[in-house]
């Protein structure tokens, strides 16, 4: 049932919550959403994340759209290419061999799983209790009233260097079940739509998909768990702005934990703002 959103997200000029904004601290929402806004977007992402941008369209591409598979991964190519990430010249090159096995993988899984034909970036709109905003999200892959997947990338990873000098590689691990994170979006859209979910794992060497049926962390107890975590988040976010909508305000009741694992590895002129930001 759609509702009225609450005063303190309007105060706070915020229209909706996705699931890849409660995944983060709340100090770093803080900082992302109430701080920077807009500007979040000019954060420039590594080619991990740029090399899962072009194997997803071009999985999309060809799965949802019946598009050539040879064209798709020399365009999934080229918009790597483009891709503003400038993180690792490395990655960079050895990344871009990986994406024609990536997609053939993730073409082979798809369509063994009955997803050819899906419609792509569904949007769902949902709403947790007592959350008085709602959740905004977009299903990478539907098949109508039957079953839902999210497309994720795993690329290698570097090592050390070899003898030669030259950059050494180990392959990219599948998960033996899917990421928390990873459940938690996959919950809110089995919230939203009521079909059977599905995570897509995708490789240069191989790939897997987890459903209810063969992984408990897509099962219905588990789901629901993982909503509930959700609105939990949701809250703390509305119970803050119930506080102030002010990012200076709020940065002095939170920890930014600058240790986090990755919470902070951005360009070092967004981290200085945020460390400016947390400066009491």
């Amino acid at each position: 049932m759609k509702r009225e959103i609450g005063k303190e997200w309007r105060d706070a000029d915020l229209t909706h919550l996705s699931v890849s904004q409660l995944n983060r601290t709340p100090a770093y929402w803080i900082y992302a959403y109430l701080y920077l806004r807009d500007d979040r977007k000019n954060i420039t992402v590594g080619e991990n994340a740029a090399v899962g941008t072009a194997v997803h369209n071009g999985l999309q591409s060809i799965v949802c759209h019946g598009q050539d598979i040879t064209d798709q991964i020399l365009a999934a190519q080229i918009a790597f290419d483009f891709h503003d990430a400038n993180q690792d010249a490395a990655k960079r090159e050895k990344y871009r061999d990986c994406i024609p096995d990536m997609i053939r993988n993730g073409i082979d899984i798809l369509t063994e799983y009955g997803f050819t034909g899906a419609v792509d970036e569904e949007r769902i709109e949902t709403w947790l209790d007592g959350v008085n905003v709602p959740l905004i999200g977009f299903v990478d892959l539907l098949v109508p009233d039957t079953m839902f997947c999210e497309i994720k990338t795993k690329a290698p990873r570097k090592t050390k260097l070899l003898k030669d000098g030259t950059q050494g590689w180990a392959k990219a691990t599948l998960p033996k079940a899917p990421e928390k994170a990873h459940v938690a979006q996959a919950a809110i859209y089995n919230y939203a739509l009521q079909v059977t979910p599905s995570i897509c794992y995708v490789t240069d060497h191989d790939a897997v998909m987890f459903t209810p049926f063969n992984c408990d962390e897509l099962k219905a107890d588990a789901l629901a768990y993982a909503v509930e975590d959700m609105r939990q988040k949701a809250l703390i976010r509305q119970n803050l702005l119930r506080v102030s909508t002010d990012p200076k305000v709020l940065a002095s009741f939170t920890d930014p934990d600058w240790g986090h694992m990755y919470q902070w590895k951005i360009e070092t002129e967004y981290l200085e703002k945020a460390k400016k930001l947390w400066k009491l």
